[in-house]
C-alpha cells in the first residue's frame, strides 16, 4: 500500500500540514530542524514516494522524463535504457520509456505528451516517420524540452550526435590497404541513402578512392536482424552477384547474420571476405573469429544528453546546444 503524508503524520502524531510542508518544501521555514528530521527520517523508513501527478497538477517538476525510442529488442536500446536510467537515477529522476512500433509512432508521442514530463529525450530519426513532425505542429498541449540522441539529420535544437569519420575511415584505410578493391554496405533499404550519416561516409571514400561499391539490403518482416542479414545475404548469393571483398554492417546484430550466412556458405573470414559492424556489443569478441566493430560511446552520450536537458529546463529559451562524440574503431580477426 502506498505511503501517503498523512500515514507519516499519523506515525509521527503530528499534523499532516506539518509533514507536508517539509516534504513538499512548501514554507519549510515555519518547521523546526528537529521535527524536520524526524519528519524525513520517518518518509525514508517508510518507504515514502511523492505523487508525480499531484505534483503536476499543482504546477511542480515531477522529475520524470521520458525516451521516445523504437519498440526494438536489440542490444544497442536496451543499453541506452539502462545507462540513461542509471544516470537519471543519480540526479533522483526517473526514466519514463515510450517504445513505439514502426506503425504507431505519432499515437506514442501524443501518449507521452499526456504525461506532465519534465523533458524527453528522443531517437529523433523517428521524426521523420509517420507525419510526425506535422502531428507535433497540430498539438496543443505544451511540448516539453527534447533532446535528441545520437541524432543525425534533424530538426532539433539540442542533440548529442556521434562522429563516426574518423573510426569509419581508419577502418576502409586498413582494408584497401589489404588491396580490397569490392566493399559492400548491408542495412535495410531505408538507411541505404545519404542521410545515413555510416553510409555516407563509406560511399564518399569508396568514391574517392576509385573502388566498386555494392548496397546489400536486408528483407523486412523477419524476427530479428541477425536472421535478416543471414537470410538476405544468403539469397543475395544465391542470385549470383560477385561476392564482396570486404563488407560492412549498419549494426553488430547484421552483421552477426551476415558471418552465419557467409560461415554456412563455406566463405571463410577474413580471408575471402573481411567483416565488420557497428555497436561493439559485449559477445562479439567471443565469437571463433572475433568481429571488427566501431565502438559508440553510449554512457558519455546519455550523460552529455542529461547534461543538455538538465539545462533546457532551467532555460527554456536558451541558445541551441549540441555535443559530438566520436566512435572507436575495435579492430580484430574479422578484419585482419
Amino acid at each position: 500500500m502506498r505511503v501517503t503524508i498523512k500515514k507519516i503524520a499519523q506515525e509521527l502524531g503530528i499534523s499532516h500540514s506539518t509533514v507536508s510542508r517539509v516534504l513538499n518544501d512548501k514554507q519549510s521555514n515555519l518547521v523546526s530542524d528537529a521535527t524536520r528530521e524526524r519528519i524525513l527520517e520517518a518518509a525514508t523508513r517508510m518507504g515514502y514516494r511523492p505523487n508525480r501527478i499531484a505534483q503536476a497538477l499543482q504546477g511542480k517538476s515531477t522529475q520524470l522524463i521520458g525516451v521516445f525510442l523504437p519498440d526494438a529488442e536489440d542490444y544497442f536500446f536496451q543499453s541506452v535504457l539502462r545507462h540513461l536510467r542509471h544516470t537519471l537515477e543519480e540526479s533522483d529522476y526517473e526514466l519514463m520509456e515510450f517504445a513505439c512500433p514502426p506503425n504507431k509512432i505519432a499515437a506514442t508521442w501524443h501518449r507521452l505528451l499526456e504525461w506532465d514530463l519534465d523533458g524527453v529525450f528522443a531517437f529523433d530519426y523517428l521524426f521523420y516517420v509517420d507525419g510526425l513532425w506535422e502531428a507535433l505542429a497540430r498539438h496543443r498541449r505544451i511540448i516539453p524540452p527534447i533532446v535528441g540522441l545520437f541524432s543525425s539529420e534533424t530538426h532539433l535544437k539540442d542533440y548529442v550526435t556521434l562522429d563516426f569519420r574518423s573510426a569509419l575511415e581508419e577502418l576502409l584505410d586498413h582494408l584497401a590497404a589489404q588491396d580490397r578493391r569490392r566493399f559492400a554496405y548491408m542495412a535495410y533499404p531505408t538507411s541505404l541513402n545519404a542521410q545515413e550519416s555510416r553510409y555516407a561516409l563509406f560511399s564518399e571514400f569508396t568514391q574517392k578512392r576509385g573502388l566498386e561499391q555494392v548496397d546489400i539490403p536486408l528483407p523486412y518482416g523477419l524476427p530479428s536482424h541477425m536472421e535478416a542479414a543471414r537470410q538476405g545475404l544468403s539469397a543475395w548469393m544465391a542470385q549470383g552477384h560477385a561476392l564482396p571483398e570486404a563488407m560492412f554492417c549498419q549494426n553488430d546484430e547484421i552483421a552477426l547474420g551476415a558471418y552465419r550466412a557467409l560461415r554456412e556458405s563455406g566463405i571463410s573470414i577474413p580471408q575471402q571476405v573481411a567483416l565488420a559492424g557497428c555497436d561493439d556489443l559485449p559477445y562479439i569478441s567471443y565469437l571463433d573469429i572475433p568481429l571488427t566493430s566501431l565502438a559508440l560511446p553510449v554512457p558519455e552520450v546519455c550523460r552529455q544528453g542529461w547534461h543538455i536537458l538538465q539545462k533546457r529546463i532551467v532555460e527554456p529559451e536558451g541558445p541551441p546546444m549540441q555535443v559530438v562524440v566520436e566512435a572507436t574503431l575495435r579492430l580484430r580477426a574479422s578484419c585482419l
